[in-house]
């Protein structure tokens, strides 16, 4: 089968949904925009997956990042903390360091608890102009209900505003706005990444995949082919969880949407693990790592 240069021939499989065969854009090559996924615990597999970029030395030329994302980004972006340091950080971190109660009107939890991990890392005060290459970090606004590419002041503030998902952590204020978990509108900011940098191709990565998956995502792989015929017939709910079964899917579809939009595509299966899983951190990182390898491989 011959396949020209950022196309890809699609198949029916036996389940008759779409199955992709991609070729590595060329354009990639010549450096690409990183894009991470939110994921708490699951983003160490981000600091994987960028370990086995910084061992290719790949051009890298910027990261855009929600959340535990921004975290893994940070500290790719940091001259002051190794990939292998912040590794070794998480997994001596006790829960009590993670968490820690300041009940309020708008949250439970500590937001700045995140910024003063990272800052044990990258340093306090360390301001984007001194990371050692461009990152900016996904935050919603509720001001204005917006997404935002947050990219000068302290870097950690910043992550830590990615990072306060709602209702659990309370706000983070920066200027005059107050911001919240990028993940509450997008978890793979890709859209935003694309209208900060349009002249690059985009990458984007993903650590809530259930399978290590990578190629060109286009928005038909994402639809499910309809069966010829099909018995009809009720399909039963739980009354009380159905909605939060409807919410999880809308987030789900806008991720799909947000990574169709990519020139490349990696799933880290570390989707397989709860959001809280410390006790599989070495696992993940390796999964990362792993995905990491084969997309180095590309170059």
């Amino acid at each position: 089968m011959n396949l020209s240069p950022g196309s890809a021939d699609r198949i029916r499989n036996s389940t008759g949904r779409l199955e992709s065969f991609p070729v590595f854009p060329e354009k990639i090559k010549s450096g690409f925009i990183l894009i991470l996924s939110g994921g708490v615990v699951r983003g160490v597999g981000h600091l994987g997956f960028l370990a086995a970029c910084r061992e290719r030395n790949l051009p890298v030329k910027a990261i855009v990042a929600t959340s535990a994302g921004a975290i893994a980004g940070a500290v790719y972006q940091s001259p002051k903390c190794s990939i292998e340091e912040a590794r070794k950080r998480l997994q001596s971190l006790k829960l009590r360091e993670m968490f820690r109660l300041s009940p309020g009107r708008s949250g439970l939890l500590d937001p700045l608890r995140t910024s003063r991990l990272l800052g044990e890392m990258i340093g306090h005060e360390t301001d984007f102009s001194e990371l050692s290459g461009p990152l900016a970090v996904a935050a919603v606004s509720l001001q204005s209900g917006n997404l935002a590419l947050l990219s000068e002041g302290i870097v950690i503030r910043a992550v830590a505003a990615s990072s306060a998902l709602p209702p659990f952590f309370k706000p983070v204020r920066i200027g005059s706005n107050d911001y919240v978990d990028g993940g509450v509108l997008s978890i793979l900011p890709v859209l935003a990444a694309k209208q900060r940098w349009p002249e690059h191709p985009l990458v984007a990565v993903n650590v809530n995949d259930v399978e290590d998956r990578q190629g060109q995502k286009g928005i038909d792989a994402w639809l499910e082919v309809s069966p010829t015929s099909s018995a009809v017939r009720m399909a039963g709910w739980n009354i009380l969880t159905h909605p939060l079964r409807f919410l999880s899917m809308g987030l789900s579809w806008t991720l799909r949407l947000e990574a169709s939009s990519a020139d490349w595509y990696v799933g880290i299966s570390a989707g397989r693990f709860s959001l809280t899983d410390r006790a599989n951190l070495d696992r993940i990182y390796r999964i990362g790592y792993d995905a990491g390898e084969r997309f180095s491989g590309m170059f």
